[in-house]
């Protein structure tokens, strides 16, 4: 669609000439108008039209005046003059001087159709001729790119900046991962749309790399505020295609001959592209400062030993126990905050949250048998673990995916914390449960947590949770297994001390209860002859 600026010191005249025609029907449309020379000067600077439409006489600053003027900065600039009858031999020696045609007043609906006819026509090819030659341009200046950065060739600094076409004062390399539909054609439709922002407004270059698209800028991303102008700007021209866009920039440089070191520099941001926590362009400085950021930690000398993924799969069972989506999260931030700094690998990282996925899922399974469709899940999720690109991508896939397992097992519960602890404690006896790990689930202070414990109960946590191993203990006892079964199904891996606490709460020593126990049986039996019939 052409742009035109309206321009004449009559408003009817304006607003008729904006009314009668139908001007996208021709490919034009009216972007502005203007009451006088001078303002015609300012709206031209401002929309850039591509054509004029302008009365031939106005007071002041006539209709040739303004063409003068705007053609000593646009030289390609097209006009066409409206004159009365009066102004007629005006009107041809304006012609003379480069306009595109005249238009008598009052105006004719059919003459100016086809004027517009004929200028649409001109103003088509000039474009096609336009993006032939800049096509042709870009071509060779991104070949020469391309052999620079990839093949390594060597040269002055003066031959490469000539032969570019590039006297800039610096150089900085952005390069662009892109992950889209199958049948998106990466190397025609969007590095002709970028090509378009970019090699076409003298903004830079633009080329292709093994994994992507680059872009050599003309004007250096220096901030965080301009890397997030930048994203956003290539997300606007790309987001017809829906395309997931990982952007990192190397170091401005100030000759041709150091562009490979900024292009190296951005290839070795981008290959941290795993890790990238958020959505803008990732700049070449900012791991160094992740990682300077990290050094006090070990030089404190706190734990740096391997994370545990057990502790942390019990801490998600939990969550996920307790139907808590709140605990989910606190714990995949958690696993996150854990396990990036000891598994520095994409690889590494996605295998060790599969481990802590699969230990917690396996054992709400055990503890929901009713439920098949739990492993169902957990395949999906294990799977989906290795197709996310990045860890924000990953936390958020997981997030979605426990929390409609939540929603399976019935949603979130609606008790009191208390009442939560307590029936999970009884749900789970066996489990090496301590009050410190309860509370990061449930999100309290221990100490806090243990005193609102004891006025609930009448019971410190520990006493509490060795009479409900007891209780289990007992109908486990009575079920036929033996002590060393038992103790390790409530919870003591030493049997011994198992002893000790049964005897403690029960009065008498495991095997003293059992032995009771089937006693009582086999003489209740005995006196009660043949069982009855129904």
């Amino acid at each position: 669609m052409y742009k035109v600026l309206l321009v004449d010191d009559e408003p009817s005249i304006r607003e008729g000439l904006t009314t009668i025609i139908d001007w996208e029907k021709y490919g034009f449309r009216v972007f502005g108008t203007a009451a006088s020379g001078r303002e015609a000067i300012t709206r031209f600077e401002e929309l850039e039209p591509d054509l004029t439409i302008i009365d031939i006489r106005m007071p002041g600053m006539t209709g040739l005046d303004v063409i003068e003027e705007v053609r000593q900065h646009h030289p390609g600039s097209h006009f066409l003059i409206l004159s009365g009858y009066a102004d007629f031999d005006y009107a041809k020696k304006a012609i003379s001087f480069g306009v595109d045609g005249y238009l008598l007043k009052p105006v004719d609906e059919e003459e100016i159709i086809s004027e517009l006819e004929r200028i649409s026509v001109m103003l088509t090819r000039e474009r096609e001729t336009l993006a032939r030659h800049a096509g042709e341009d870009t071509a060779y200046r991104e070949h020469q790119i391309e052999a620079l950065l990839l093949d390594s060739l060597e040269g002055t600094e003066t031959m490469e900046a000539n032969a570019l076409g590039l006297n800039w004062s610096q150089y900085q390399v952005v390069l662009l991962e892109m992950h889209a539909e199958p049948d998106l054609q990466r190397g025609s439709v969007v590095k002709r749309r970028l090509a378009e922002a970019f090699d076409q407004k003298d903004r830079g270059i633009v080329f292709s790399f093994h994994s992507g698209l680059g872009l050599l800028c003309k004007e250096p991303i220096l901030t965080l505020q301009s890397a997030q102008r930048l994203y956003d700007e290539l997300e606007g021209l790309l987001g017809e295609w829906n395309i997931h866009m990982y952007a990192a920039a190397g170091q401005p440089v100030n000759s041709t001959a150091d562009i490979a070191k900024s292009y190296n520099q951005a290839n070795g941001v981008l290959g941290g592209r795993f890790l990238f926590a958020e959505q803008r362009v990732m700049l070449w400085n900012e791991g160094e400062k992740s990682k300077s950021a990290s050094e006090p930690v070990i030089a404190m000398g706190e734990e740096s030993g391997e994370p545990d993924e057990a502790e942390l799969a019990d801490k998600l069972y939990y969550a996920l126990d307790i139907r808590s989506s709140e605990s989910v999260m606190r714990v995949l931030t958690e696993m996150e905050e854990r396990l990036i700094l000891h598994h520095q690998t994409e690889q590494a990282i996605k295998t060790a949250f599969s481990q802590v996925f699969s230990l917690a899922i396996n054992k709400l399974a055990a503890a929901n048998q009713h439920m098949q469709s739990i492993m169902q899940e957990h395949s999906v999720l294990i799977t989906e673990v290795y197709h996310q690109l990045t860890l924000m991508d990953l936390k958020v896939m997981a997030a979605e995916h426990l929390n409609r397992l939540i929603q399976r097992m019935g949603g979130g519960s609606k008790d009191t914390v208390l009442k939560q602890m307590i029936e999970f404690i009884r749900r789970n006896p066996g489990e090496n449960l301590k009050l410190e790990v309860l509370a990061e689930v449930f999100n309290y202070n221990s100490s806090y947590l243990g005193k609102l414990f004891k006025n609930h109960t009448g019971e410190y946590f520990n006493a509490f949770l060795d009479k409900v191993r007891m209780e289990k203990a007992k109908e486990l006892l009575d079920e036929g297994l033996k002590v060393h079964q038992v103790a390790a199904r409530v919870g003591y891996a030493n049997v011994d001390y198992f002893h000790g606490k049964f005897k403690k709460y029960v009065g008498e020593s495991p095997s003293a209860y059992k032995h009771a126990r089937e006693l009582a049986r086999s003489q209740s039996k005995d006196s009660s002859g043949e069982p009855e019939r129904e």
